[in-house]
């Protein structure tokens, strides 16, 4: 699902896989955000400030959480694409916390890397 959604996101799929009462934590940002449409604007104004963003999933681990239902996946990735100072390339870390295959939680981490290295 993910692999799928960032190989070419769109902004009108994002809210098919997020609970209403999900939670993100952006790395650097003071508070989570909080909430379905929220979190789904976050995403929309990545997608617009970088409109060619893609992300590839080198790794991934799936454990079952403390719940009936519940999961976390460990994702490792690389992104490339063009933001608003020109071309930029990361590599991430995100923990999501999914429940009956909802994304309920999401803690997102990544360092901006030289394009040429990835």
């Amino acid at each position: 699902m993910w692999a799928a959604f960032w190989a070419a996101p769109t902004v009108d799929r994002i809210g098919d896989i997020l609970a209403d009462d999900i939670v993100g934590y952006w790395q650097g940002e003071p508070e989570p955000v909080r909430g379905r449409e929220a979190y789904a604007d976050r995403i929309a104004a990545l997608v617009k400030a970088v409109p060619d963003l893609k992300l590839e999933l080198l790794d991934s681990a799936t454990v079952d959480g403390d719940t009936p239902g519940e999961q976390r996946v460990y994702l490792h990735y690389v992104g490339r694409g063009t933001g608003p100072d020109g071309p930029l390339a990361i590599r991430g870390l995100d923990r999501v916390r999914t429940r009956d295959g909802v994304v309920v939680e999401n803690v997102i981490r990544y360092d901006q890397v030289d394009p040429a290295s990835i």
